[in-house]
């Protein structure tokens, strides 16, 4: 009570920050924990001046909130409010930055964030590990962003010393040549420090000589004992002779997940022996975290051509289905937020109906999404409505009426619905997609279309990425690259038959280590395209009575047997 007295006298103290001084009564600090710690003292209860020596604009932040009960709140000073809030104890302010910095994280504040947590305790829902993770899960489309090229190379370093996620090593060196070749002048130099951090008996042969090609292109010169020493191979890390210590997932486990009831799901894992025998099953618990920024222990699982998805927690063992699309808490939501709006992207897309040789860069007023992909970028296939007057009058039940008919059979109005669908609508693909216009494109009854993107990082070609794309009338692939594209129409018998169905909703098709699967989820069966031939090859057939929710091509957490 005494010191709680000396607290509310009127008189003032003069507090010297730096180059400038405050007159405040001790009334006004009482708000503040480090006076009330201070003038409890007896030794300082007298005390006319306090000399301080903290960063003196959020110092006056914290005044202006003393006398006014006015607060500054931006993530410019977030990190310094922080910082003095929790010198002087304040803290609700402190929580109150803190949640405005986690509300407004994105990868440009990355380095900022590092630095400033170097040296503190991490907060509980942005410990480092979580961070770092993060980081890894999704540097491959991180790498794309404005931000990671204008990162120092310091920052790059250390990404690079995280364990990242990558389909093959030589995403690595894509990244690292994206970084460099921004600003070549200046960033050559550093391409011997950041070309060791690549896993180089992890390369192909022509891998190996690219990198070095593009080393002598740059005209730098160095000595790196993976590039003299290695020969021109790919190995295994457990017969690897070389200090070649690996930090990267760069292979995918082949899932298959059934549900075992409304709350409980089985996860199954392909052993090398092609057998279904590793399994693991979850419990649903709808309070986990949806949040993009977890620890490795927690995956993700995208199927359904990425429009569906199932978080895991493996320490845990729960699960739950995440909410692919929406407002910024939704899973793509969370992933424009935090880098993917920051892709370079432009209007482009490509029209999947008519023979897509040219790129068209009008607006893509999407109406709903069919596939999705977060990879390399921010890209999907999506309806886009033309909006001809003559449609208007035309609502759900008509097109619906039509799709009936044509399950049927009756020609006459089958040929009516294919002319409906092809002058109302038509399917493109984006290779850069903005998720504001895909926010309001959520699911629209049955799938009309599967696809998967798979990566042909090899290929003498220039076309680095390659689209397959299904439909129930037909199979085709489309070689991309940014400023046109080859499409070749695939083989659709067998398809046909195996599919069996008007509807592609218990089709699954992925791409899994370069291979593209498809499986029928009702008999359970799956098959692995083979190219040089245009034919499906038996891969492996199921038998359960549980029913089977889709196949996954999954990066399992290090360490997780």
């Amino acid at each position: 009570m005494e010191d709680q007295f000396i607290l509310l006298e009127n008189d003032n103290v003069t507090i010297v920050n730096r180059k400038k001084s405050y007159e405040i009564s001790k009334q006004k600090l009482s708000s503040i924990p480090y006076f009330v710690k201070l003038f409890s003292d007896p030794n300082n209860c007298d005390l006319a001046e306090i000399k301080l020596d903290l960063d003196e604009s959020s110092f006056d932040n914290i005044v202006d909130f003393v006398l006014n009960n006015h607060l500054s709140i931006s993530m410019e000073c977030a990190f310094s409010m922080m910082e003095i809030a929790d010198y002087l104890g304040m803290e609700d302010i402190k929580q109150k930055y803190y949640d405005c910095f986690v509300s407004n994280f994105n990868i440009k504040r990355l380095e900022e964030f590092l630095d400033f947590y170097e040296n503190r305790k991490y907060p509980e829902n942005f410990t480092e590990n979580k961070v770092k993770s993060f980081i890894g899960k999704y540097f491959v489309p991180i790498s794309n962003t404005r931000a990671f090229l204008k990162f120092p190379v310091a920052l790059i370093e250390r990404i690079l010393k995280m364990n990242l996620v990558v389909s093959y090593e030589y995403q690595i060196v894509e990244a690292i040549e994206r970084w460099v070749k921004s600003n070549e002048k200046d960033r050559k130099k550093y391409l011997p420090q950041l070309i060791k951090f690549v896993n180089f008996c992890h390369l192909t042969e022509r891998e190996m000589k690219k990198v070095v090609n593009k080393v002598k292109y740059y005209g730098v010169t160095f000595d790196t004992p993976q590039l003299k020493d290695h020969s021109h191979h790919a190995c295994q890390l457990e017969f690897c002779q070389s200090d070649c210590k690996s930090n990267r997932h760069s292979t995918k486990s082949l899932v298959s997940i059934y549900e075992l009831g409304e709350d409980n799901i089985e996860i199954r894992r392909l052993s090398r022996a092609n057998i279904w025998t590793k399994s693991y099953r979850f419990t649903r618990d709808e309070t986990m975290s949806t949040s993009l920024i977890e620890a490795d222990h927690i995956v993700d699982i995208i199927y359904d051509s990425g429009r569906k998805g199932i978080r895991i927690d493996w320490n845990t063992e729960k699960f739950k289905y995440l909410k692919m699309f929406g407002g910024d808490d939704s899973y793509y939501g969370q992933a424009y937020k935090y880098f993917a709006h920051d892709i370079c992207t432009d209007s482009t897309y490509v029209k999947i109906k008519n023979p897509p040789t040219e790129f068209n860069h009008k607006r893509s007023n999407i109406t709903h999404v069919e596939a999705i992909s977060l990879d390399e970028k921010f890209e999907g296939i999506c309806y886009r409505n033309n909006n001809h007057d003559d449609f208007d009058e035309f609502d759900d039940s008509y097109f619906d009426d039509l799709l009936d008919k044509r399950r049927n059979h009756r020609s006459s109005e089958s040929d009516e619905c294919d002319n409906f669908i092809k002058k109302s609508q038509k399917q493109y693909y984006l290779p850069s997609l903005d998720y504001r216009e895909l926010s309001s494109g959520e699911l629209k009854g049955s799938a009309q279309a599967l696809s998967c993107l798979s990566s042909n990082p090899n290929s003498e070609s220039n076309y680095h990425k390659v689209l397959y794309y299904l439909t129930k009338r037909d199979f085709s692939r489309y070689l991309l690259r940014d400023d046109k594209s080859k499409v070749y129409a695939l083989d659709y018998s067998f398809l046909k038959d195996f599919i069996g169905s008007d509807s592609l909703d218990h089709i699954e098709l992925i791409s899994h280590n370069n291979s593209i699967l498809i499986c029928n989820k009702e008999s359970k069966i799956i098959y692995s395209y083979v190219v040089d031939s245009d034919h499906w090859q038996f891969m492996s057939k199921i038998e359960s009575p549980e029913k089977m929710i889709a196949i996954a091509s999954v990066f399992f957490p290090i360490g997780l047997e």
